[in-house]
């Protein structure tokens, strides 16, 4: 059988199908025997309530704040479950009526608001559905260690599910998982930025996807083209062969270096790798490329069960030196917030998690999570050079209190004295606007265009809903990208764009001519952004930039992108 998509991650690859399903544990913990009266299994499901807070949390920052106005009253008796006196109660009468376990009473009251979500004519409120299920499935867990778990992936699997946070995946691709078919994933979600970053082949959108894919069926994973491919029948054999040459042919290529990142006429341009894992620095002497342009520095926290310590940060970031050699290293400090949190996180629930306690914000309230993480860095700036990026800086006055805070924690008393160089994430619009006051503070600019494009046009980056609002071609977020390309480009300050939009190969010849040379990418992007740098020139590029910052759609925009700076 056929199942059609929407890639992802692309790649071809092929294993058993391991199916992660929330409703094959609540269906076990319906046989889960009594401890004692229902007294006592009220104290169990309160206890167990306050174990499971920190990890749903994340999951209740995910409901709250993507809710249409029509829909509030439904997501707001739900969106904080666990602490939602009306969903313990539905459980404690239960317990109480039922005199069963407090497992069962929490796998009945859960499936019953799961088909309730199912069977709404909401598309937003059925796509929720997960999330309920999750929530239950957590808490099933955290009342008794007797309860079976599921089954951790073997190596060479391919994970079927209806969806995955990125410390799922961070933990299955240590497992050695070689694709990953979900029912759900946004392209510029975080999740999906980590499969490409770990060259995960990935196809979204599949409905029903757990109950399509049987548990251990042998499954190709066409990512490229947003192909599943399970069981074939006669007919489908064709289809599956034609995959099996395509992926020899890609593995081919994958062992030849690819060209310098050289345009047509000459001109280098300075290509670096974004990385989430130190695994993946391995790829930066493999491929040539120049650097790490950006170590998303929280993903090394997801798999673990506590925070790390200065020796074992410092590890981590000495493995990715040891792997780049002498090559360029920037390193973000860690940009918690929404789902991008570890388990174990106590980190404040916010509304709206993308204009909350997120990034910077969050760090210079938490010196317990940013010392030990500067100085590991620290350790490794007086090793070798290396640059620092502040995540989420949105004014003169945090960078300023950063950099006290920075100094103080390292034992310097100016920014000169760092050993490391520091450099201004752009996410924020206001730093956009602020970058000639900020940049006599920084060593360097980072430009974040997910985000960045995120704010200016109020369309949040992980909501598949609003994906068609997130556009980087739009101009006022062209324009603004302009002036800050154009201010650090006049005060000789380094400025590399990074983030998922930067590795399109479609925008290469756009950033260009606005003034671009310096690129971070994923590796899943890596050669097509060189293919399409050595069939541009830049001696041809003059006043195109100014040209294109006069148009007043997106539209326009494409269509003179697709005409005048697409290589062939």
């Amino acid at each position: 059988m056929i199942l059609s998509g929407k890639s992802i991650c692309p790649g071809i690859a092929r294993g058993i199908a391991h199916v992660t399903d929330a409703r094959v544990l609540l269906a076990q913990a319906l046989d889960t025997p009594s401890a004692g009266n229902p007294q006592t299994e009220v104290e169990r499901l309160n206890a167990a309530i306050g174990r499971a807070c920190v990890e749903l949390d994340r999951v209740q920052r995910q409901l709250s704040g993507r809710v249409q106005a029509a829909d509030v009253a439904i997501f707001e008796s739900h969106a904080g479950l666990l602490r939602d006196p009306q969903f313990v109660q539905q459980i404690e009468r239960e317990i109480g009526e039922s005199g069963q376990s407090a497992e069962a009473a929490v796998s009945r009251i859960v499936s019953r608001l799961h088909s309730g979500f199912v069977a709404s004519p909401v598309t937003l409120v059925q796509d929720k559905a997960a999330d309920v299920l999750d929530i239950g499935r957590r808490l099933v867990r955290c009342l008794t260690a007797a309860q079976p778990s599921e089954a951790e992936p073997d190596r060479g699997t391919v994970i079927v599910a209806e969806s995955l946070t990125p410390s799922q995946l961070v933990r299955f691709a240590h497992r050695g998982i070689v694709a990953v078919v979900l029912e759900t994933c946004g392209p510029k979600s975080h999740t999906a930025i980590l499969a490409r970053g770990l060259g995960i082949p990935m196809v979204s959108g599949i409905a029903s996807v757990c109950e399509n894919i049987p548990q251990g069926t042998e499954t190709i994973v066409d990512a490229t083209e947003g192909r599943v491919i399970f069981a074939p029948t006669a007919s489908e054999q064709a289809a599956y062969e034609a995959i099996l040459v395509r992926q020899s042919a890609e593995i081919s290529e994958e062992d030849v270096a690819p060209d310098a990142p050289v345009t047509l006429d000459g001109v280098r341009v300075r290509l670096l790798l974004n990385i989430s894992d130190p695994q993946e620095a391995e790829d930066v002497l493999k491929l040539g490329a120049d650097g790490v342009g950006l170590f998303r520095t929280e993903f090394p926290y997801m798999d673990r069960d506590w925070w790390p310590s200065e020796n074992e940060s410092y590890q981590i970031y000495r493995q990715v030196a040891d792997a780049i050699e002498e090559a360029e290293l920037s390193i973000r400090l860690v940009d918690f917030g929404a789902e991008k949190c570890p388990p174990y996180a106590d980190i404040p629930i916010n509304r709206n998690p993308s204009l909350g306690l997120r990034g910077i914000r969050l760090l210079l309230q938490r010196e317990d999570i940013l010392q030990p993480q500067v100085r590991a860095l620290a350790r490794l700036g007086r090793e070798r050079p290396l640059t620092v990026l502040i995540p989420m800086l949105d004014s003169l006055d945090t960078l300023e209190a950063t950099t006290d805070k920075l100094c103080r924690i390292v034992g310097c008393a100016t920014r000169e004295q760092l050993p490391f160089k520091l450099s201004a994430m752009v996410e924020v619009p206001a730093a956009a606007y602020l970058i000639d006051d900020l940049l006599p503070f920084v060593d360097a600019v980072s430009i974040g265009l997910n985000d960045l494009t995120q704010y200016m046009l109020a369309a949040d980056r992980d909501d598949e809903f609003v994906e068609r609002y997130h556009d980087a071609m739009q101009p006022a977020v062209l324009r603004l990208l302009s002036q800050v390309i154009a201010s650090c480009n006049a005060q000789y300050k380094p400025v590399t764009i990074c983030g998922e939009l930067a590795g399109d190969p479609k925008l290469t010849g756009l950033l260009l001519a606005l003034g671009l040379r310096r690129l971070s990418v994923s590796r899943s992007n890596y050669r097509g952004v060189i293919r399409s740098l050595t069939h541009l020139s830049v001696r041809s590029m003059a006043g195109i930039g100014a040209e294109v910052l006069k148009l007043t759609t997106a539209a326009q925009v494409r269509k003179y992108v697709a005409e005048r700076l697409t290589g062939p």
